[in-house]
């Protein structure tokens, strides 16, 4: 039997951070600018101000998941800073300034360098102990062309930084919320699958943007069920296509790679970069899995039956009841 929104809507419910719980979380990251911008701002050994900081990531896109063991919450704080000539060509300084910052503002935090395989720094994380958040604080040095452009660290591949932009990415996001008030669940949902089945390479920018491929080629999509059956269809079919989006600037790398998800600001970025072809094998078989399991559910006559097979996708924690 299929699913309704409502019962997919009760699970979503479940799995997303609850807004009477942010509060704490977003007073922790509005003391943590606060004091960033005052130590950078005082300190005169070096002549950088940060100019700018907004909260992006699945907070600002509205696709955040509650916290669990082996995932806590996690907010991406992007900073823009300015000051020096020549700046966005030492990032690596600037990743050893932010962290000599924090270690003067939290002397007793864990504070680390989230590093890519080649070992840059994409982030500095700092973590709270107490409410289990962690911050990961991204540096980066705004464009004078394109306008709203910045140079961000690179997550992976050859070089030290990459261009992209912040505000961009969070209209386009934004932009697929408004049209379809399930995007968010759909993302959400396919998020907690990647989480259950350990999926690390499977970032949720890329699950996000293959839900936003499918929603601009394949039509709005307002069937919660629907939606995540089609990502599990495109995701484990053999001829997984190259995704990228109009608007973006550049063009797309030649040759291109076997898994390109383009950042839908500059084509030149591909958010998959991390998924080589053993993880890819991997994601695909375990799409391939969820997508015959949930075709199966559509098939039984049972509601406790088709609860089985979405059990075996989203973990034992699957549940469409309503919350007391």
């Amino acid at each position: 039997m299929k699913l309704t929104n409502t019962q997919l809507q009760n699970f979503v419910s479940r799995i997303k951070l609850k807004i009477e719980n942010m509060p704490t979380y977003r007073d922790q990251v509005k003391n943590l600018i606060e004091d960033l911008e005052k130590y950078i701002t005082t300190d005169t050994s070096t002549g950088i101000r940060v100019t700018r900081a907004i909260i992006a990531g699945s907070w600002k896109k509205g696709t955040i998941l509650r916290a669990t063991g082996e995932n806590p919450i996690d907010i991406d704080l992007v900073l823009y800073v300015e000051g020096e000539k020549n700046l966005q060509d030492d990032l690596e300084r600037l990743h050893d300034l932010i962290i000599n910052y924090l270690k003067k503002i939290y002397p007793n935090k864990d504070i680390v360098r989230d590093t890519d395989a080649k070992g840059k720094t994409k982030s500095v994380k700092i973590k709270f102990i107490g409410t289990g958040l962690e911050i990961d604080i991204v540096p980066v040095v705004p464009m004078e062309t394109p306008k709203e452009y910045v140079w961000q660290p690179q997550r992976g591949g050859a070089g030290d930084k990459y261009v992209t932009s912040v505000t961009k990415q969070l209209d386009f996001a934004n932009g697929y919320r408004k049209q379809n008030a399930s995007y968010t669940a759909v993302v959400r949902a396919l998020k907690w699958w990647r989480n259950y089945k350990e999926l690390d390479q499977l970032s949720s920018f890329t699950i996000e943007l293959i839900v936003s491929y499918l929603e601009t080629n394949k039509g709005l999509e307002t069937n919660i069920e629907e939606g995540i059956i089609r990502f599990f269809k495109l995701v484990s079919d053999p001829s997984f296509p190259t995704i990228n989006f109009l608007n973006a600037i550049n063009n797309l790398p030649v040759p291109i790679p076997k898994i390109f998800v383009a950042d839908p600001t500059n084509n030149e970025n591909n958010a998959a970069r991390k998924i080589d072809e053993t993880n890819w094998d991997e994601i695909k078989e375990e799409a391939d899995k969820a997508f015959e399991a949930l075709n199966i559910a559509q098939s039984k006559n049972y509601e406790g039956d088709t609860i089985e097979e979405w059990k075996f996708v989203f973990g034992s924690s699957f549940n469409i009841k309503p919350e007391n």
